[in-house]
């Protein structure tokens, strides 16, 4: 086979072994945990397949020796004995009952022998059985089952079948196996069931050891041993063939053409867990075979049983099976026992033939066994003789190099006594320095413990600055928001002032037209009634000079003038009545008018009042919850300094605490040291007391460093601790500002607006005055006009009287001027009407002109109404300042909670270096360590 094909094939296996594994190594990889599984109850077959020479006996047996524990070299059978009583005993201590039985059979030649039988001539035969499950089992008739107690008795067996096994000597091994062995273990254990019944589960092992195929020109097998040999390689290729077969899945397994897989039959493909042991040679000469039994185990290892647990068997069952059983075998006895002479069945006699013949056989064997050894022996005298030669030269040879062994020898002792007193001082320095460095490496681990403390408070610091940060932002954006509101707010209420003043100059307009108007239309009718006056006057003198005329004319007129006079005293009461009803619904009209603007000046007033007390309490309850949250902010800001401050305290406590702790420790360690350098002067030289010196000096070079250390790192927490405090201070000093400011604003926009609030008070009752003082001034104009032509009417009564009476006592005399009387009278009448129509008209005027002024002073009205321009500015104003939220701190979880920093307070030393040492040598004499053995010389202060 050429190098490239050899090169290109790959094997996939389980395991591999190299030429350096030893016994024990297989053993545990390969036969544990099979063993494992038989003691679960599983039936379970190991092969061992290979070429002849390879080791395939080796594996199976190995060393037989009955020791324990097992030898180096003890194969797989007796290290399965081993273990498997071990793990029985440790079962039984746990009252677990158990039983162990073996077989050992041998197929040579295609037939069957037993190993352990005692009488050879026992002819096997190979059946097949149904067991209690239905299923079909191969059995052996006649083969010997032998129970064992312990594991030597299993050897005991072994050794004993072993001597038994067909073995002969080839070209390729002395000692070659002729045959295949099959060593069974059936081990049974009884077990307890839930029930409270008592079970037996059996678990069966088969070690089968097979025969090495061979190549018959190589090994060199001649007449019995070529049959041998062609009956060994017809019985493994019968086992390839079944293999191929189970692989290929075909419906026929040829299984009855070799004894040999029928005894295998339910390790192949049956319910039995099987794992084979391929063997191989090194040699670069037996390539093929090598090549052969890999193909044959890669086979094999795709075959695929099914394994099942043995069934779980009653005791009582299994007790009855073997009652019959001894039943049976005790009629076969008596009835052997009753037979009188030798009677040999055919099968017995041609048993005893065969094991003639085989006897036979194996005494020729054993001459021709006896002629090789005795030319070996011949050999070995001459190869004797030669070595008697050699060895006497040899022996001369050796005393002369004794002697210069001897001079060697004293040489190496010297070295030797050098060398172990410079071994000694070495491992002494290599132990000191270990120790340093240990002591060393826990100083170390305790620093980076104390930065890392450092560095946890340092970050908790950092993450209250943060905290405190956010609060300062936060703070300021509330500033500036209510900055913003106090602008808003002056320009709202600038505007309601500025809209107040509008409205007031508009009202102090309107009032003063009225006024002005009003006294005009006085001033005017009392002119024209002044004019009237002076009219009347005039005719009442014209009316004395016609006095004459008119009593002419009285008599031939009186009953007209009667008339007359009826009518103008009718008339006088009609337009004294029109002229109260006109003049009394003037002063109801003005009365209504001036009451309605009254009660909207009191409505305005009403309102304005309640828009500046819901704006006071609003900027009041605005700026006592800003101070309430700056109260409580400057509270918590207190409560976490405190917090500090104890956290800061406890920790300057522990260092000064640590601080002395450590000079208590060196004062301690300078102590010891002076106490046993006293102690050791007299054992010890020079070298002692300046190593004392120099660790003294060590000592103090460190915690003087340590000291500066510490010192330090005091030092700069001390600094930004006082960082810290100024810090807090003027955050404090800047938000109790902040506080006092908001107050002093908060009380200066309070007073603003009772100041605002007065004057606007001031102003509506300045306003209701003076419409009230117009009222009565209209009251009194209208009453005084009434009381005037009241008094008028009277007098014009008093004059119709004298008329009367002067017409009666001057009737006749005024008769002729009764005409001239009467038209004066008319153009009296028209006068007066005409004043008193153009009275009326003035009226109306002035009538109109005032509901005009209401309607101007309504027109300013709407501006006070809910929807006016200041009920809504005043509304966009409060609606700005409960939209206007001041910002809460929201909580980030980044605040560290308080901790309690743990951190070592005692510093690891080492130990004196006449202690290290002396411990040292004492572990160093104990006879079961060695000179360098590594121990820890750290003494821990805690």
């Amino acid at each position: 086979m050429a190098t490239g094909a050899l090169s290109s094939k790959t094997y996939q296996f389980d395991k591999v072994f190299s030429p350096a594994a030893d016994q024990g190594m297989v053993f545990e990889e390969v036969v544990k945990p099979v063993l494992d599984e038989v003691l679960s109850g599983f039936n379970c077959t190991i092969f061992a397949y290979g070429q002849t020479g390879t080791g395939k006996t080796y594996t199976m047996t190995g060393d037989m020796t009955e020791v324990v524990p097992a030898p180096e070299a003890a194969g797989i059978i007796p290290r399965v004995f081993h273990s498997l009583f071990e793990r029985l005993g440790e079962e039984s201590a746990e009252a677990c009952e158990y039983s162990v039985k073996c077989s050992f059979v041998e197929l040579y030649n295609e037939e069957l022998r037993d190993l352990l039988a005692t009488d050879d001539n026992v002819k096997l035969k190979i059946f097949d059985e149904a067991n209690r499950n239905g299923r079909t089992t191969t059995l052996v008739q006649g083969m010997e089952e032998r129970h064992i107690k312990n594991a030597s008795k299993g050897i005991q067996l072994l050794r004993a079948g072993s001597h038994k096994r067909q073995v002969a000597a080839t070209q390729c091994n002395d000692l070659s196996s002729r045959s295949h062995t099959v060593f069974t273990i059936t081990v049974y254990v009884k077990q307890a069931s839930d029930t409270g019944h008592e079970l037996v589960s059996a678990g069966k092992l088969n070690l089968v050891d097979l025969a090495g195929s061979e190549n018959i020109q190589r090994s060199g097998a001649e007449n019995k041993r070529a049959a041998e040999a062609g009956l060994i390689n017809k019985s493994l290729l019968t086992l390839g063939r079944v293999i191929n077969a189970l692989v290929e899945k075909s419906s026929h397994i040829p299984y009855r053409e070799s004894k040999l897989t029928r005894l295998l039959q339910d390790s192949l493909g049956g319910r039995t867990k099987t794992c084979i042991i391929a063997t191989l040679s090194p040699a670069k000469s037996n390539v093929d075979e090598t090549i052969s039994t890999l193909d044959y185990a890669f086979r094999a290892k795709n075959i695929r049983n099914k394994p099942q647990v043995s069934q779980v068997v009653s005791k009582k069952i299994l007790l009855a099976e073997f009652t019959t059983e001894i039943e049976r075998l005790k009629s076969e006895l008596i009835a052997t026992r009753q037979r009188n002479g030798v009677h040999l069945t055919p099968e017995t006699y041609e048993q005893i033939t065969t094991e003639s013949e085989s006897r036979r056989i194996l005494v020729d064997e054993q001459s021709d066994k006896i002629v090789t050894m005795e030319s070996n022996l011949r050999n070995k005298v001459q190869e004797l003789f030669v070595l008697g030669t050699s060895f006497n030269s040899l022996k001369k040879d050796n005393e002369r190099t004794r002697e210069s062994l001897a001079d060697a020898k004293t040489v190496l002792e010297q070295t030797e006594i050098v060398l172990a007193h410079t071994r000694q001082n070495l491992g002494e320095e290599s132990q000191l320095r270990k120790a340093h460095q240990q002591s060393e490496e826990r100083l170390a681990g305790i620093g980076e413990a104390l930065i890392e403390t450092l560095n946890t408070t340092n970050d908790h610091t950092n993450r209250l600055h943060s905290k405190l940060r956010r609060r300062s932002d936060l703070q300021s954006i509330n500033r500036e928001k209510w900055k913003v509101s106090q602008a808003h707010i002056a320009e709202t209420t600038l505007g309601v002032c500025g809209q107040i003043g509008t409205l007031r100059d508009q009202q102090e307009k309107l009032i003063g037209s009225l006024t002005n108007r009003v006294r005009c239309f006085v001033e005017t009718e009392l002119h024209k009634l002044r004019a009237s006056q002076v009219f009347v006057q005039t005719e009442e003198v014209a009316f004395k000079n016609s006095e004459s005329d008119m009593n002419a004319q009285t008599c031939r007129v009186r009953e007209d003038m009667n008339h007359v006079l009826d009518d103008i005293g009718t008339l006088q009461k009609d337009v004294k009545q029109r002229v109260r009803l006109s003049l009394n619904d003037l002063s109801t009209a003005a009365q209504h008018m001036i009451n309605g603007l009254v009660a909207g000046l009191d409505s305005f007033r009403d309102q304005i009042e309640h828009s500046y007390n819901s704006l006071e309490q609003e900027s009041i309850g605005v700026f006592d919850d800003l101070v309430n949250k700056m109260n409580e902010q400057q509270a918590e800001v207190d409560k976490l300094r405190q917090q500090v401050a104890l956290a800061n305290a406890k920790y300057l406590d522990s260092r000064k605490a640590f601080h002395q702790q450590l000079e208590y420790e060196l004062e301690n360690e300078k102590k010891t040291a002076a106490s046993e350098r006293a102690a050791l002067l007299g054992k010890i030289t020079q070298i002692v007391n300046e190593s004392a010196a120099a660790q003294e000096i060590r000592m103090d070079q460190y915690v003087g460093n340590a000291n500066k250390r510490i010192k330090a790192s005091e030092d700069q927490y001390h600094c930004a601790q006082s960082c810290y405090g100024s810090g807090m201070d003027a955050w404090n000093r800047d938000a109790r500002i902040t506080i006092d400011s908001a107050i002093g604003v908060k009380e200066k926009v309070a007073n603003k607006i009772r100041s605002d609030w007065t004057t606007a008070q001031a102003q509506v009752g300045k306003l209701a005055r003076d419409t009230t003082a117009i009222r009565a001034e209209t009251t009194r104009i209208v009453n005084d006009q009434m009381q005037q032509i009241e008094h008028q009417t009277n007098g014009l009564d008093q004059i119709l009287s004298r008329v009367r009476v002067q017409h009666n006592e001057r009737e006749v005399a005024q008769a002729a001027a009764i005409g001239q009387l009467a038209s004066k009278v008319q153009d009296s009448y028209l006068s007066i009407g005409q004043h008193l129509e153009n009275s009326c008209e003035r009226l109306k005027v002035l009538d109109d002109d005032v509901r005009e002024g209401a309607g101007a002073l309504s027109e300013t009205l709407p501006v006070l109404d809910k929807g006016g321009d200041l009920c809504q500015a005043l509304g966009l104003l409060r609606d700005h300042i409960q939209s206007s939220q001041i910002c809460e701190y929201i909580v980030t979880g980044d605040t560290p909670e308080r901790l309690r920093y743990s951190f070592p307070a005692v510093l690891p030393r080492t130990e004196a270096h006449t202690t290290l040492l002396n411990r040292m040598r004492s572990l160093a004499a104990l006879p079961s360590e060695g000179p360098f053995q590594q121990a820890s010389f750290i003494q821990s202060g805690e």
